[in-house]
């Protein structure tokens, strides 16, 4: 995906991979179609690879890609992805199930030639569990044995099983690809922040590890950079931002009268401000941070003398007085409904450079 200021294609027309798809309702994404990857179709591979490489190596930021996306046959799959591409790739793979069709029919054969009476429900999870064996050794596996193995592997049929999980899984992958929109970014890790968190103890320490903060793909969440480093990350925004002086209700704030009377509503508002004060990330990931005196020094000028740390303070305080004056009920189940006013005040935040 890219942007240049060449005219604009609004068509898809021949396929043309220099040509420009403009979605309609949505200027700033604009896509590149292939032909496809048939077999024994090399020149047309061949156009892909050249059309990315050149695109990979563009000085100028708007002629580079910033996503590529493949949609293949599940038979066709592995062997694509043997060369490195220097761009964020979303592999999806189809036609799985035709696999398990087919595999459901062999199962069926099978028992007739034994002369075996199997209940079509019983032959079905039988089919599901022999299809997934197989996409795991030939497919799975081999991928993740690659020199550069995918961030991650969801399946659709994971998210009908894990629906909240799966959900979640998919937009943290498709977020850690956004390398030219920080907004998707905010709103992923705000989600990420308040479901891995929703089931707990309000009061109790906030989780910040995992895909609260993986979602960036910062130096400090990449696994080359070893696990001690995340640890670093996250005792230093517990050291500096867990109890700051800027969270709603703090003992020496001017309104901790105010707050003092409904902890548990008060704790909940605490802890939205804690994951609203982990957009910090953003300065992170756009400054490319990877010193942790720099770290450090940034979670601090964050908390002392940060606009945004103000903002989201300002905020959350009429929240609590707004939620107070309804009777609000704490949550006590994590849903996008429960997120919603907090992605409005990370995505509304003043936007500044650190002095």
């Amino acid at each position: 995906v890219s942007r240049t200021n060449q005219r604009r294609c609004l068509k898809r027309g021949t396929h043309g991979i220099e040509k420009e798809i403009e979605f309609q309702g949505n200027s700033k994404i604009i896509a590149h179609d292939s032909e496809g990857f048939e077999a024994g179709k090399q020149a047309k591979a061949d156009v892909v690879w050249k059309f990315i490489d050149s695109r990979s190596q563009a000085k100028d930021i708007n002629q580079k890609l910033h996503l590529v996306w493949f949609v293949l046959l599940l038979f066709l799959a592995v062997d694509k992805f043997s060369r490195i591409v220097a761009v964020p790739t979303v592999v999806i793979v189809t036609k799985f199930d035709t696999f398990l069709q087919e595999m459901q029919q062999k199962l069926e054969e099978k028992a007739e030639e034994e002369d075996g009476e199997v209940d079509d429900d019983e032959l079905e999870k039988l089919a599901v569990i022999e299809a997934d064996k197989l996409f795991e050794q030939h497919y799975k596996k081999p991928l993740e044995s690659m020199q550069h193995p995918p961030r991650a592997v969801v399946t659709l049929s994971e998210e009908t099983q894990h629906q909240a999980r799966s959900v979640y899984d998919l937009r943290t992958f498709f977020a850690s690809a956004q390398n030219a929109d920080t907004k998707v970014k905010l709103i992923t890790s705000t989600l990420n922040g308040l479901n891995w968190n929703y089931y707990k103890n309000h009061s109790e320490r906030m989780f910040r590890g995992g895909p609260f903060i993986k979602t960036w793909e910062t130096f400090w969440t990449d696994p080359t950079s070893g696990p001690r480093v995340a640890i670093k990350l996250i005792r230093l925004l517990e050291k500096h931002l867990n109890d700051s002086r800027r969270l709603t209700g703090h003992r020496k704030s001017s309104d901790f009268a105010e707050v003092n009377g409904n902890p548990d509503l008060l704790a909940f508002c605490k802890w939205e401000q804690r994951v609203a004060d982990t957009a910090l990330m953003e300065k992170f990931y756009v400054f490319n941070i990877s010193d942790e005196k720099t770290l450090e020094a940034m979670i601090k000028w964050y908390d002392q003398d940060s606009h945004a740390a103000l903002y989201i303070r300002k905020e959350v305080m009429p929240l609590y007085r707004q939620r107070r004056s309804e009777t609000y009920q704490v949550p006590k189940e994590w849903c996008e409904e429960v997120t919603q006013p907090l992605i409005n005040i990370v995505c509304n935040r003043p936007v500044e450079v650190p002095g």
